[in-house]
């Protein structure tokens, strides 16, 4: 699969790279971290000049995430029951509710560059809850452009080991969503025990 993405990205370029952005970034299941540390090696090899790579991946990252919230905005709320992959997005966007219901903007500004797995739920979650459409494109923009630029750079100064790269990154970065994911839900339950506490006193209290 690696081997293919990068012949792919080689043959047809930077423009190829940013629609494989956006459709990665929409909730395909697609190797978008790799896909910029590709156009990082490609600027730096002289295939792409590096200011056009940065627009052209921006562009198509942001495309992406637009379309997730449209879809959250607009369909979110009755696709959760469809059959195939518009239903399992929907779905696994209806977990990340509580985390943007909690965060609300800073969720999609971490989400872009440093939970980047959650990325595509909190797109689509972003859009089910109502978040304000400029609120999301500000914060998911400016997620983006650290997100691409961390990539590019590291692609341009280490375009000889990029693959050994994306995969240490990509593992890193699911490691901090589980990591994030499992502080949460702790949050979660200890708020919960100690509101159970709460009642159990009160009733005691009543009783006596």
């Amino acid at each position: 699969m690696t081997g293919q993405l990068l012949d792919y990205l080689a043959i047809y370029g930077v423009p190829a790279a940013a629609f494989l952005l956006a459709i990665g970034q929409f909730g395909i299941p697609l190797p978008t971290s790799l896909a910029l540390l590709t156009i990082g090696a490609l600027a730096a090899n002289d295939d792409a000049d590096l200011a056009t790579a940065f627009a052209w991946a921006l562009a198509g990252a942001t495309l992406g995430d637009q379309a997730g919230f449209l879809t959250g905005r607009f369909a979110g709320q009755t696709a959760e029951d469809r059959p195939g992959f518009v239903g399992g997005l929907a779905r696994k966007a209806r977990s990340a509710e509580p985390l943007m219901t909690k965060w609300g903007a800073s969720g999609v500004f971490f989400s872009r560059w440093l939970l980047t797995p959650l990325g595509p739920a909190v797109n689509i979650a972003s859009g089910v809850i109502g978040l304000p459409w400029p609120v999301f494109t500000v914060w998911g923009v400016a997620g983006e452009v650290l997100w691409v630029s961390i990539y590019i750079a590291l692609g341009f100064t280490f375009g000889s080991n990029i693959e050994v790269l994306a995969g240490i990154m990509g593992n890193l970065s699911m490691a901090l969503a589980m990591l994030a994911l499992a502080a949460f839900l702790g949050f979660r339950l200890i708020k919960a025990v100690k509101k159970t506490q709460r009642r159990t006193r009160s009733n005691r209290q009543e009783r006596s």
